[in-house]
Protein backbone atom coordinates (compact mmCIF):
# COMPACT_ATOMS: atom_id res chain seq x y z
CA UNK A 1 0.00 0.00 0.00
CA UNK A 2 1.27 3.32 -1.09
CA UNK A 3 0.81 6.10 2.05
CA UNK A 4 0.34 9.93 1.54
CA UNK A 5 3.90 12.47 2.34
CA UNK A 6 3.98 13.11 5.92
CA UNK A 7 3.51 16.43 5.82
CA UNK A 8 6.09 19.18 6.87
CA UNK A 9 8.51 18.21 9.64
CA UNK A 10 8.51 16.97 13.06
CA UNK A 11 8.75 20.09 15.65
CA UNK A 12 9.81 20.13 18.94
CA UNK A 13 7.78 22.42 21.93
CA UNK A 14 7.77 23.14 25.49
CA UNK A 15 4.23 21.60 26.90
CA UNK A 16 3.29 20.89 30.59
CA UNK A 17 3.10 17.55 31.21
CA UNK A 18 1.05 15.98 34.04
CA UNK A 19 2.60 13.77 36.31
CA UNK A 20 1.68 11.19 39.78
CA UNK A 21 4.51 9.86 42.06
CA UNK A 22 4.17 6.72 43.62
CA UNK A 23 2.55 8.82 46.76
CA UNK A 24 0.05 10.17 44.69
CA UNK A 25 1.55 13.53 44.14
CA UNK A 26 -0.14 15.38 41.52
CA UNK A 27 2.13 18.11 40.01
CA UNK A 28 2.88 19.46 35.83
CA UNK A 29 6.53 19.37 34.05
CA UNK A 30 7.40 21.70 31.56
CA UNK A 31 8.90 19.23 28.99
CA UNK A 32 9.80 19.61 25.38
CA UNK A 33 8.51 17.21 23.10
CA UNK A 34 7.52 16.44 19.34
CA UNK A 35 3.73 17.93 18.50
CA UNK A 36 1.81 17.79 15.65
CA UNK A 37 -0.18 20.35 13.33
CA UNK A 38 -3.33 19.39 12.94
CA UNK A 39 -2.36 18.15 9.06
CA UNK A 40 -0.11 15.84 10.75
CA UNK A 41 -2.80 14.71 12.95
CA UNK A 42 -4.91 13.83 10.17
CA UNK A 43 -2.20 11.99 8.56
CA UNK A 44 -1.04 9.96 11.21
CA UNK A 45 -5.04 9.09 11.93
CA UNK A 46 -5.45 8.25 8.56
CA UNK A 47 -2.49 5.98 8.22
CA UNK A 48 -1.95 4.23 11.49
CA UNK A 49 -4.57 1.51 11.57
CA UNK A 50 -3.97 0.38 8.02
CA UNK A 51 0.30 0.29 7.99
CA UNK A 52 2.79 -1.04 9.64
CA UNK A 53 4.84 0.74 12.37
CA UNK A 54 8.11 0.79 10.68
CA UNK A 55 7.08 2.37 7.55
CA UNK A 56 5.08 5.03 9.35
CA UNK A 57 8.19 5.91 11.24
CA UNK A 58 10.42 5.72 8.18
CA UNK A 59 7.76 8.17 6.83
CA UNK A 60 7.47 10.55 9.51
CA UNK A 61 10.82 10.80 11.25
CA UNK A 62 9.46 9.70 14.65
CA UNK A 63 11.12 6.97 16.97
CA UNK A 64 8.63 3.89 17.96
CA UNK A 65 7.80 5.61 21.44
CA UNK A 66 6.97 9.02 20.04
CA UNK A 67 4.40 6.77 17.34
CA UNK A 68 3.04 5.28 20.45
CA UNK A 69 2.34 7.66 22.13
CA UNK A 70 -0.06 9.75 19.72
CA UNK A 71 -1.58 6.67 19.20
CA UNK A 72 -2.62 6.93 22.65
CA UNK A 73 -3.45 10.15 22.56
CA UNK A 74 -5.25 10.29 19.97
CA UNK A 75 -7.13 6.18 20.56
CA UNK A 76 -5.69 5.11 17.42
CA UNK A 77 -5.51 1.43 17.04
CA UNK A 78 -4.30 -1.50 14.24
CA UNK A 79 -7.01 -3.06 11.97
CA UNK A 80 -7.32 -6.40 13.31
CA UNK A 81 -5.84 -8.01 9.87
CA UNK A 82 -2.76 -5.95 10.21
CA UNK A 83 -2.82 -6.67 13.86
CA UNK A 84 -2.95 -10.46 13.30
CA UNK A 85 0.36 -9.90 10.96
CA UNK A 86 2.40 -8.34 12.76
CA UNK A 87 1.75 -10.91 15.72
CA UNK A 88 2.52 -13.43 13.54
CA UNK A 89 6.44 -11.58 12.31
CA UNK A 90 6.48 -11.36 16.73
CA UNK A 91 5.54 -15.30 16.80
CA UNK A 92 7.95 -15.66 14.22
CA UNK A 93 11.04 -14.08 15.44
CA UNK A 94 10.49 -15.46 19.28
CA UNK A 95 13.01 -17.91 18.62
CA UNK A 96 14.93 -16.59 15.83
CA UNK A 97 18.18 -14.88 17.39
CA UNK A 98 20.35 -14.84 14.32
CA UNK A 99 21.02 -13.78 10.85
CA UNK A 100 22.75 -14.64 7.80
CA UNK A 101 24.56 -12.88 5.94
CA UNK A 102 24.94 -15.09 2.54
CA UNK A 103 27.76 -14.11 -0.22
CA UNK A 104 28.76 -16.39 -3.09
CA UNK A 105 29.53 -20.03 -1.88
CA UNK A 106 29.98 -18.45 2.16
CA UNK A 107 28.26 -17.62 5.01
CA UNK A 108 28.70 -15.51 7.98
CA UNK A 109 27.12 -15.77 11.17
CA UNK A 110 25.20 -12.48 13.10
CA UNK A 111 23.80 -12.14 16.09
CA UNK A 112 20.55 -10.18 16.25
CA UNK A 113 21.16 -7.24 19.18
CA UNK A 114 17.40 -5.61 18.53
CA UNK A 115 14.02 -5.56 16.53
CA UNK A 116 13.51 -1.90 15.72
CA UNK A 117 10.35 -3.02 13.93
CA UNK A 118 8.58 -5.59 12.12
CA UNK A 119 10.89 -4.98 8.83
CA UNK A 120 14.47 -3.22 10.48
CA UNK A 121 16.98 -5.45 12.93
CA UNK A 122 19.90 -4.53 14.43
CA UNK A 123 22.58 -7.22 13.70
CA UNK A 124 26.28 -7.85 14.94
CA UNK A 125 28.69 -10.34 13.08
CA UNK A 126 29.94 -13.16 15.65
CA UNK A 127 33.31 -14.76 15.96
CA UNK A 128 33.14 -17.93 14.14
CA UNK A 129 36.02 -20.64 14.86
CA UNK A 130 36.10 -23.32 13.34
CA UNK A 131 36.72 -26.68 15.74
CA UNK A 132 39.97 -28.40 16.01
CA UNK A 133 38.44 -31.68 15.38
CA UNK A 134 36.17 -30.14 12.16
CA UNK A 135 39.89 -29.10 11.12
CA UNK A 136 41.61 -32.74 11.39
CA UNK A 137 38.14 -33.83 9.27
CA UNK A 138 38.44 -31.75 6.59
CA UNK A 139 42.31 -32.32 5.96
CA UNK A 140 41.43 -36.01 6.15
CA UNK A 141 38.85 -35.99 4.00
CA UNK A 142 40.87 -34.03 1.08
CA UNK A 143 40.83 -35.65 -1.94
CA UNK A 144 43.85 -34.64 -4.59
CA UNK A 145 42.46 -34.19 -8.49
CA UNK A 146 40.26 -31.63 -10.95
CA UNK A 147 42.32 -28.00 -10.25
CA UNK A 148 43.43 -28.45 -7.21
CA UNK A 149 41.78 -30.98 -4.70
CA UNK A 150 38.42 -31.43 -3.03
CA UNK A 151 36.97 -31.30 0.97
CA UNK A 152 34.12 -32.18 2.24
CA UNK A 153 32.37 -29.19 3.04
CA UNK A 154 29.49 -30.83 4.97
CA UNK A 155 32.41 -31.73 8.20
CA UNK A 156 32.57 -27.87 8.95
CA UNK A 157 31.44 -27.47 12.99
CA UNK A 158 32.45 -23.98 14.38
CA UNK A 159 32.09 -22.33 17.78
CA UNK A 160 30.25 -19.06 17.88
CA UNK A 161 30.50 -16.19 20.10
CA UNK A 162 30.00 -12.47 20.49
CA UNK A 163 32.13 -9.97 19.25
CA UNK A 164 32.12 -6.19 20.27
CA UNK A 165 35.02 -5.58 18.09
CA UNK A 166 32.02 -5.88 14.78
CA UNK A 167 30.00 -2.81 14.58
CA UNK A 168 26.18 -3.02 14.74
CA UNK A 169 24.33 -3.21 11.15
CA UNK A 170 21.24 -2.68 10.03
CA UNK A 171 18.81 -5.24 7.72
CA UNK A 172 15.40 -4.19 6.64
CA UNK A 173 13.06 -6.69 5.09
CA UNK A 174 12.29 -5.70 2.04
CA UNK A 175 8.77 -5.87 -0.32
CA UNK A 176 9.80 -9.44 -1.72
CA UNK A 177 9.76 -10.60 2.07
CA UNK A 178 13.60 -11.38 2.30
CA UNK A 179 16.12 -9.47 4.55
CA UNK A 180 18.99 -7.15 3.15
CA UNK A 181 22.03 -4.91 4.51
CA UNK A 182 23.27 -1.85 3.64
CA UNK A 183 24.63 -2.68 -0.64
CA UNK A 184 21.80 -5.28 -1.23
CA UNK A 185 23.67 -7.74 0.95
CA UNK A 186 21.44 -10.81 1.46
CA UNK A 187 20.45 -12.15 5.00
CA UNK A 188 18.17 -14.76 6.57
CA UNK A 189 16.76 -14.88 9.98
CA UNK A 190 18.28 -18.00 11.93
CA UNK A 191 16.95 -20.14 14.80
CA UNK A 192 20.97 -21.13 15.11
CA UNK A 193 24.04 -19.57 14.41
CA UNK A 194 25.34 -20.03 11.05
CA UNK A 195 28.91 -20.16 9.24
CA UNK A 196 30.48 -21.84 6.29
CA UNK A 197 33.71 -21.30 3.92
CA UNK A 198 33.83 -22.71 0.74
CA UNK A 199 37.25 -24.76 0.97
CA UNK A 200 36.86 -26.22 -2.83
CA UNK A 201 36.07 -22.29 -3.89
Amino acid sequence: MKIDPFPGVLTAQMVDRPFTTKLGKVGCQRVKAWVLTDEQRAWLCRWFPEVENSRLMEASGMSHSTLHRFAREFGLTKNRDLEAQMKFHEIMLQDKKYATEWLWTDAHAYEIIEEKSEKVIIVRRMKATLKKSAQKALHDSFVPGGFCGHFDNDLQEWDYESDESYGLETIRKHKDGKWYGRGGRRFTIEAQPREFFDYNF
